[in-house]
């Protein structure tokens, strides 16, 4: 029994992650439509902002791709680590994922466009790599938010003490902590594809 319990609560995480996930691909998509029915000062004005990063990537050095990259991360991290605290947060904390992913769609919607094609793998590889492991502990730093939410939530609803609290308030965070070494690592590969690549582009 014990067995067959733990396989099913595998099978719940595995579900929950891959919810999670759809939601970050569904605002990819929505991105990506978005862009499609843009106004061509619009779309201009996204190709200019998309030229000037790339030229801040050709000419920055190591430490300051780093730090920018790391800080756009941690922000999306760090915003699902507050919602957690909310027993209403379920919401804005896919909301979280739909945004991120909206912003990938859009960016890699713009690089398919504007690149020579004879280019374009180069900026599929400075894009897409970093973009991989970000997204993935966002999308575990989302399930273990709304997982949070919802156990304050039933605090809440339900008329008696909650005990152990604290130590799922020191399992969220060492989580979390986990999480911010994956978007470290997020953060090294753009350095490292940036040096590599934009160079080319």
């Amino acid at each position: 029994m014990q067995y067959r319990n733990a396989r099913t609560g595998l099978r719940d995480i595995d579900a929950a992650f891959a919810f999670m996930a759809g939601v970050l691909m569904l605002g990819v998509i929505l991105g990506t439509l978005s862009y499609c029915f843009m106004s061509d000062g619009t779309v201009e004005l996204l190709g200019a902002a998309t030229r000037d990063h790339i030229s801040f990537r050709k000419t920055a050095d190591f430490a300051h791709l780093l730090l920018d990259s790391f800080f756009v991360s941690t922000l999306f991290v760090t915003a699902e680590f507050l919602l957690g605290f909310s027993a209403l947060g379920q919401l804005p904390e896919l909301a979280v994922l739909l945004y991120r992913g909206s912003g990938l769609g859009l960016i890699l919607s713009q690089a398919y466009v504007s690149t020579p094609r004879g280019r374009l793998p180069f900026v599929i590889l400075l894009i897409v790599p970093a973009a991989v492991i970000s997204c993935y502990a966002l999308c575990i730093a989302a399930r273990e938010a709304v997982k949070m939410s919802g156990r304050l939530l039933r605090v809440m609803l339900i008329d008696r003490q909650c005990l152990g609290l604290s130590e799922h308030f020191r399992s969220y965070a060492a989580r979390f902590a986990a999480l911010e070494a994956a978007v470290a690592v997020s953060a090294a590969v753009d350095c490292i594809t940036s040096l590599l690549i934009a160079a080319e582009i």
